[in-house]
């Protein structure tokens, strides 16, 4: 293991086991012995009790979902478990902030977990087994939607829940696009950037035709993976091939170029995606591409902005492609009694409900998650309507979404990416040739 991640695994000092373990028993009596072993790691929460939740759901529509979702539970549940939400910021803060706080002694009982985040927090024994609580309470497990399980499955224990899972979505300018002469969505890269294009020459200037933030493992991922099939990182998550097949080089020298003609915005230094979401309510920009969790608050500030809004497949080079990203909801076990977990437990088997789980598509437009909420008549209505379309499209996207391997590496090597797109595309510090080196030089410290 290379140098970098271990100082990145030190710094989560972890050791936690569920399991509680018996005197030894007969081969005779197995079956009895792993029984008993199973019921002696479930806990039912006996008195009332009080945990804490750390998440990423702090822009409006989201908190306001969040909270009468926390309300709810905590008014019905019948055990007398108190939520207590805390906001963190992006995903990533969340993983910074718990990372200081399980080192502290001082974590929550549940966090909105990045992919980024799991297989780290879950290779050291943060996260709590759901295994045997899924198994008393018979919640099916086929009944998750399967391509949402990625991040779920870790040495064959159940460490998270799909939660807040997205595709990203073309949000799009309809009259913008008109007037450059495309009356239907985009059908590959190169025909949004044509077009993009022309509406940046058509307002001499004025109106940037598309823009993307930097985000190496969702939105530069499927662009990646629309060339090579793999993304920013390899299947098995021990490398980056992309580097070397000319993948990477393309990209970044495309990119550089799309900002350079002036058609392509360039994110900010700060808080990126708020400020092209703004230069889009103003007309000041004709396309974007950000998370379908995004959707119901995107919607509303169009409409206040008096913006036809599109939504619509996201695209790569040649054709469709789309990233699947986003959080999800692990139960930590280090330093945490049984009875807490049995109550964490039991609000993640409430935010899995059929009903929970159409009204976060709803009210928010993250993923529902598992494929009963899909054929309940609140979502099948709520499809049907025509200016429901993107929340629709977000959910047909996900057999086809790719997201990066679960690994180890992955928190690391999305920093430093992040790091190199950021010199290239904001700082513009560096050549498309530096970039590729510098990613070079990064990955061979990174992976083993």
């Amino acid at each position: 293991m290379k140098r970098r991640v271990i100082a990145a695994l030190l710094t989560l000092t972890m050791v936690f086991s569920l399991t509680a373990c018996g005197g030894s028993k007969s081969d005779s009596s197995k079956d009895s012995s792993k029984k008993e072993e199973k019921e002696a790691t479930v806990d039912t929460v006996k008195d009332p009790i009080t945990i804490s939740f750390w998440h990423d759901r702090t822009s409006d529509t989201d908190y306001a979902w969040l909270k009468e979702s926390i309300d709810e539970f905590n008014k019905t549940n019948k055990y007398g478990i108190t939520v207590e939400e805390v906001g963190q910021g992006y995903l990533d803060d969340v993983q910074a902030a718990l990372t200081t706080a399980i080192a502290a002694g001082d974590s929550p009982v549940l966090a909105d977990l990045s992919c980024n985040g799991i297989p780290l927090f879950a290779s050291e024994g943060v996260l709590a087994d759901m295994t045997p609580y899924i198994e008393r309470d018979n919640f099916d497990m086929d009944n998750v939607v399967k391509e949402l399980t990625d991040y779920v499955y870790y040495d064959k224990q159940v460490v998270t829940m799909p939660y807040t899972r997205g595709t990203a979505i073309l949000y799009y300018n309809k009259d913008l696009y008109a007037n450059a002469g495309l009356n239907q969505a985009p059908t590959s890269l190169e025909e949004l950037n044509e077009y993009a294009k022309k509406i940046y020459d058509n307002s001499n200037g004025e109106v940037k035709g598309v823009g993307y933030t930097i985000e190496p493992t969702y939105y530069q991922h499927y662009l990646l993976e629309s060339l090579n099939d793999v993304g920013f990182m390899d299947a098995d998550g021990k490398g980056a091939s992309c580097l070397d097949d000319g993948s990477m080089k393309q990209f970044l020298t495309d990119w550089y170029n799309w900002t350079e003609e002036g058609w392509c915005e360039i994110p900010a230094l700060e808080n990126a995606s708020s400020a092209m979401q703004e230069d889009f309510y103003n007309g000041k920009l004709g396309a974007f591409v950000s998370s379908s969790n995004r959707a119901t608050s995107i919607s509303e500030k169009a409409q206040a902005a008096g913006i036809n809004l599109g939504m619509s497949y996201t695209v790569g080079y040649g054709g469709y492609s789309a990233p699947l990203g986003g959080g999800s909801i692990g139960i930590i076990g280090k330093d945490h009694s049984q009875q807490e977990i049995a109550a964490a437990w039991e609000f993640v088997k409430f935010l899995m409900s059929d009903e929970q789980v159409a009204q976060n598509h709803i009210k928010t437009g993250v993923l529902p998650t598992t494929y009963s909420s899909v054929e309940t008549d609140t979502l099948k209505n709520f499809w049907a309507d025509e200016k429901n379309e993107g929340y629709k499209i977000s959910y047909e996207q996900v057999k086809d979404a790719s997201a990066p391997a679960m690994s180890m590496y992955t928190s690391e090597w999305n920093s430093a990416v992040r790091s190199v797109y950021s010199e290239l595309i904001q700082a513009r510090d560096i050549t498309p040739d530096q970039a590729l080196d510098n990613l070079k030089s990064e990955a061979s410290t990174i992976f083993e």
